[in-house]
């Protein structure tokens, strides 16, 4: 395969990849299911769809202590998410998550130490315009917002900043491991994790076409999308990867608005715009090591 067929082939390979992972919205609210229990069984799933996929990836072992925290973050991130997209829209739940990458900016130079660039500070300074126009604007304007969606969207973009830090943390201890390793250890992880509180919860109250819907989610929206990034980012370089799996937020409430009929509000679409276009002035800028970091939901 030539050069020019191969990086076809990777785009479209993350095009799908973006396109399954933009049916969160859609299967979380079509599924009505509690969000823990959601997040335990697709996590479990996810693992077992995983597990023997990651023996055709070459990498090694990531490290304990980094993989732990991974898995904590993880479970945070995805437990949150699911959340927000159940008490919230799904455009606010989706697109606060996202800001992610801005949060691990601040963690870079307000904990760590680094310096930061102007184009990564716009893209903080954005950011936060966005996150204050969907939660604080329509909370002074409107006393029948309800604000949790929203913020456990929040809660989700900040766990997922920590994640990030972590899969650079164990990309560098480990010195290249296996990429789907790490996607079956955090989801193994997060099961095992969330699957004994929503016991003592009693949360496990599902229909059967609630636990084939989330099944689904599991194999379809979860796995399958980890599997076609990394095949699709070794044909592609990692700016191309970042920008094209973009197409998910902007994705995502569309599918929920045709199929469910949720409409964003405006300060959704207004704030959800200032975090998108820091998205892009973050996904196109030059780095000593360009990695394409995938939002692990």
């Amino acid at each position: 395969m030539n050069h020019g067929s191969s990086r076809n082939v990777g785009v479209m390979m993350l095009l799908a990849c973006a396109a399954l992972w933009s049916l969160n919205g859609l299967l979380v609210k079509h599924t009505r299911a509690d969000p823990i229990a959601f997040a335990a069984l697709r996590s479990a799933v996810a693992a077992v769809f995983v597990f023997p996929l990651m023996f055709l990836f070459r990498g090694s072992r990531p490290p304990v202590a980094a993989m732990s925290w991974s898995i904590v973050f993880h479970t945070l991130m995805v437990a949150f998410f699911i959340a927000a997209i159940t008490l919230g829209t799904a455009a606010s739940g989706v697109i606060l998550q996202y800001t992610g990458p801005a949060w691990v900016a601040l963690i870079a130079w307000g904990i760590q130490g680094k310096r930061i660039s102007r184009r990564t500070i716009a893209a903080v300074v954005l950011t936060c315009v966005g996150v204050m126009v969907m939660l604080l604007v329509p909370m002074l304007r409107d006393a029948s917002f309800d604000p949790v969606g929203p913020a456990c969207g929040l809660a989700a973009g900040i766990a997922f900043a920590a994640l990030i830090v972590m899969l650079d943390k164990i990309d560098r201890d480990a010195a290249g491991a296996n990429p789907l390793a790490i996607v079956f250890f955090n989801n193994l992880g997060t099961a095992v994790l969330l699957i004994p509180l929503v016991i003592a919860l009693d949360r496990f109250h599902l229909a059967p076409r609630q636990v084939g819907l989330i099944a689904f989610c599991g194999i379809v929206q979860h796995a399958l999308p980890y599997v076609l990034f990394q095949f699709g980012l070794r044909r592609v370089t990692p700016v191309e990867a970042s920008l094209l799996i973009l197409l998910e937020p902007i994705l995502s409430p569309t599918w929920v608005a045709i199929f469910i009929g949720e409409r964003p509000s405006v300060w959704d679409v207004a704030g959800g715009a200032a975090i998108f276009i820091a998205l892009l002035l973050e996904a196109t800028k030059k780095s000593r090591r360009e990695v394409a970091h995938l939002p692990a939901e």
